[in-house]
């Protein structure tokens, strides 16, 4: 069973990848205590462990989202790509026939799907499962910090149409035979492919969110984005 401060982390952090709180949030111990309904303790400890995520900053009332200059955005979109693609490379040399199942599964349901968001995750499932199947737990731990801290300082806008995904589905139909066939350097190569695009829509929809002014909030807390 999860503890109090690992139950508030786990939120927190979701909230904080999602796009749930606006740049100037601030993150007031006192306030999330009587949020959550619990004593300062954990929340402070879970702020604490955000912040060693490289997810906050420490203010003199709480804590603050740490916002990225454009040059560090992209040093973090590097190493992830860099990182993904070895874990795709790994993928294709270490690959269990369970794992290409996990694959098949994840990119036929996404394809089988007609609502962005729902495809989106399921997208996102099978990144996890090239992950698992690259069998290098310290990769995966480093990918998980760099996806929180790409995700908190460029909240990923899902599009309102669903064909939008037909590029998205081709690479990873790609990289999915790349494993599947063993070709290490065709894996590296697609992920990477797939890494450059996945970043330029992140920058594209992070300048519009920056011109966007006044910001507005939207009913779920997530920030309106005017096209």
């Amino acid at each position: 069973m999860k503890s109090t401060r690992d139950t508030i982390y786990d939120t927190l952090r979701q909230r904080l990848t999602s796009g749930y709180y606006p740049a100037d949030a601030s993150l007031v111990p006192l306030a999330l205590s009587e949020e959550f309904a619990v004593s300062r303790t954990p929340v402070r400890e879970a702020l604490a462990l955000l912040e060693r995520d490289g997810l906050l900053v420490p203010t003199r009332r709480g804590f603050a989202l740490r916002l990225r200059s454009d040059e560090e955005m992209l040093e973090l979109f590097e190493i992830q790509a860099v990182l993904d693609a070895t874990a795709a490379e790994s993928a294709a040399l270490r690959r269990s026939p369970v794992d290409m199942v996990r694959l098949d599964a994840h990119l036929d349901h996404a394809q089988s799907l007609d609502e962005p968001a729902q495809i989106r995750r399921s997208l996102n499932d099978w990144h996890d499962a090239v992950r698992q199947a690259a069998h290098n737990g310290t990769v995966v731990a480093f990918l998980r910090t760099l996806d929180a801290q790409v995700k908190t300082s460029a909240p990923w806008r899902t599009p309102e149409v669903a064909d939008t995904f037909t590029a998205a589905f081709t690479e990873h139909r790609a990289i999915t035979e790349a494993i599947r066939t063993q070709d290490t350097e065709a894996a590296r190569i697609a992920m990477l492919a797939h890494h450059g695009h996945d970043r330029d829509r992140r920058i594209r929809q992070r300048v519009r969110v920056d011109r966007t002014s006044p910001s507005t909030t939207a009913p779920d807390g997530t920030a309106n984005v005017q096209p």
